[in-house]
């Protein structure tokens, strides 16, 4: 009767069956890579907030597009 308000011990290591560490660290290497995608996506954003503006100010300096050109005659 005593066993059913003992609490349950954490198993060892070398209990666990090594799938599951194996998992755990395709886990956590998945999760790490997903951060760091997310930083690279963040960082983007900044650069293309910070400098996109300053692109559409030069963007009649650096030639237009291709519609703005005109030929002599037509």
């Amino acid at each position: 009767m005593s066993n059913l308000f003992k609490t349950p011990k954490m198993p060892t290591p070398q209990q666990v069956a090594p799938e599951v560490t194996e998992a755990q660290k395709r886990q956590e290497e998945r999760l790490e890579a997903q951060e760091e995608s997310q930083a690279r996506q963040m960082a983007a954003r900044r650069r293309a907030r910070q400098y996109g503006g300053r692109r559409m100010l030069m963007a009649s300096i650096r030639g237009g597009t291709a519609e703005d050109e005109t030929t002599l005659g037509t």
